[in-house]
């Protein structure tokens, strides 16, 4: 599921906004990743699948504050209530049960889609410090992806 977003029509707080709710969404599908693969006995797995969470944790905590310093407690115009889905799941492709392949599948999409949202959005940024987090944050998703590669290599052979 790819995102389709016009970032032509975005402003710097719309795109902070936006991002804040991807890596939460991020976050809790890695939690949600976390859960499928240990209850088939996978540890080492989840455990991976659990400090990606924390990351995404800490790229949402990042982003917040950028924004608190840019627009301080100025409502968001962007929430959680329409899903922007980036780093989310298909979790109707999905079904019911992930084998641990398909678990490592779905955590590549969703860091390549993450990576897509950043680096479209930075093809608009005109704030400096937005630019800057962006271009921080678009390279911090390829070394997931990266990260992915390594783990699922370990993990499939």
């Amino acid at each position: 599921m790819a995102l389709e977003m016009d970032f032509s029509r975005l402003d710097g707080q719309d795109a902070l906004d936006i991002a804040i709710v991807i890596e939460d969404e991020a976050q809790v599908a890695y939690e949600h990743l976390a859960d499928w693969v240990a209850g088939d006995g996978n540890t080492e797995a989840a455990e991976f699948f659990k400090r990606m969470a924390v990351r995404e944790k800490r790229h949402k905590e990042e982003i917040t504050a950028r924004r608190a310093e840019l627009f301080g407690d100025s409502p968001p115009r962007y929430d959680d209530a329409a899903p922007w889905e980036a780093e989310v799941p298909d979790y109707e492709a999905l079904g019911r049960k992930v084998s641990l392949e398909e678990a490592f599948n779905v955590a590549m999409g969703a860091e390549t889609r993450a990576h897509d949202f950043y680096a479209g959005a930075l093809e608009y940024i005109e704030e400096p410090k937005i630019a800057e987090l962006f271009d921080w944050l678009r390279k911090a998703e390829l070394e997931h992806q990266r990260m992915l590669t390594e783990e699922m290599e370990q993990h499939l052979g």
